[in-house]
């Protein structure tokens, strides 16, 4: 000690010797939460979902509502779901005693619960990027993801089960237009309840079937796998009713883009190309209305002509992406927007003809002999089939052999 006590009474030494101490400390306080982050790598399971995923989310969401186990918190986050048909607005809705559902899941932090007889760790985040978008994540004791992969595929039959004859139709997100959002779930209706002239649907059916088939095909040709068809005809003659049997017979989803919304600009369409969800139909109805002679017909429209065109012909629109565009007037719609390449098929939906006039009456009313006299009667007067499927239900009423109300775009 009588050796050591000089050195112990240098100035610098005494210096090095705090700071190494100093030093120790400062790395001892971290001990405990290295510990807690070993412990949680090897002793827990994690599951994490987040809502750029637009199916396992809202299941997730929308089963912790139904969980008993998972209502046991007091802070909650609530979420509404459109439940009329997709031809209708939250008006209607309401007028027809089908007001939004809504869903109840635990709020934003941190929820310790227990479900299934298990101690669950339930944490909810916000999170603000180039989009804002939610993550929830779930853990559990245990280095087994089976509980969690369990919990999940609950999620996921649960919402399968409530929407298989549902539509789910899609907008821009209006809070931030660079993704999409559901807007309601509709009921889904099958391709013969919409009646064009004889095989146009089955058609375009088949066409649709053969493209989702083809994706090796396109890569081979070095061709992008994208279709893009343009319906066009007379106010009234089942357009947006076709595409939305058409999905309806894919168990497809429905976007809708306006080109007149404020948040489709030059920048945020590329965005919203490249995050239509998966197995979806992308609707652009009256195509003509937005631009006159290439400039925005009016102000509304914040979307330039060449930025719609280079929207579509983007390397960031996303692959198998099925485009529908539709038109009362094919004579205003610029060459270059409908060249091949952008649309593929072009569909003419006309007045009705003979034979479905013929099958409009007998929807209503199962008559041969006097759905041939209408048909006779009414051909080549120039009627689209919502003007006859008008008449028909003042002559009979909404009631038919199957309650049909066969709904036609105006």
């Amino acid at each position: 000690m009588e050796t050591v006590a000089p050195w112990l009474s240098q100035p610098a030494l005494q210096a090095a010797l705090l700071a190494a101490a100093g030093a120790l400390v400062y790395w001892l306080k971290d001990v405990p939460g290295l510990v807690l982050r070993w412990a949680r790598r090897f002793f827990v399971s994690t599951l994490t979902v987040d809502s750029r995923d637009d199916f396992l989310f809202p299941a997730l969401v929308e089963y912790m509502d139904q969980h008993p186990g998972l209502r046991g918190v007091n802070q909650f986050t609530a979420r509404s779901v459109r439940r009329g048909t997709e031809h209708q607005s939250l008006a209607e809705d309401l007028r027809n005693g089908q007001p939004p559902r809504a869903y109840l899941s635990p709020g934003e932090g941190v929820h310790i619960l227990r479900a299934d007889g298990r101690w669950l760790w339930l944490r909810r985040d916000l999170q603000v990027t180039q989009s804002v978008f939610e993550k929830v994540s779930l853990s559990t004791l245990g280095r087994s993801p089976r509980y969690l992969e369990g919990f999940l595929q609950a999620a996921i039959d649960a919402r399968a089960a409530r929407e298989t004859d549902t539509l789910s139709v899609y907008i821009p997100n209006p809070f931030h237009g660079g993704d999409w959002m559901r807007a309601r779930l509709g009921s889904r209706r099958p391709l013969a309840s919409v009646v064009l002239k004889a095989g146009q649907g089955e058609a375009l059916l088949a066409d649709l079937e053969n493209f989702f088939h083809s994706r090796e095909r396109y890569a081979a040709l070095g061709i992008p796998w994208r279709r893009g068809y343009l319906l066009y005809g007379p106010p009234g003659t089942g357009k947006t009713s076709l595409v939305t049997a058409l999905a309806s017979e894919l168990r497809l989803n429905v976007c809708t883009l306006s080109l007149a919304s404020p948040i489709v600009t030059d920048e945020k369409i590329h965005t919203l190309l490249a995050s239509v969800p998966q197995r979806s139909l992308l609707l652009i109805e009256d195509v003509d209305a937005f631009f006159r002679e290439r400039d925005a017909a009016h102000a509304q429209v914040k979307l330039s002509f060449s930025g719609f065109l280079n929207a579509l012909d983007g390397v960031a629109t996303q692959e198998g992406t099925v485009l529908f565009m539709t038109t009362n007037h094919i004579e205003r719609l610029d060459p270059a927007l409908i060249r091949a390449g952008r649309i593929d098929e072009r569909v003419q939906l006309g007045y009705a003809d003979e034979e479905q006039l013929r099958r409009l009456y007998r929807k209503f009313h199962d008559d041969p002999a006097a759905a041939d006299a209408f048909a006779r009667e009414k051909a080549g007067q120039n009627l689209s089939p919502a003007a006859v499927q008008g008449e028909l239900m003042k002559r009979f009423g909404a009631a038919s052999k199957a309650d049909i109300a066969v709904r036609m775009d105006a």
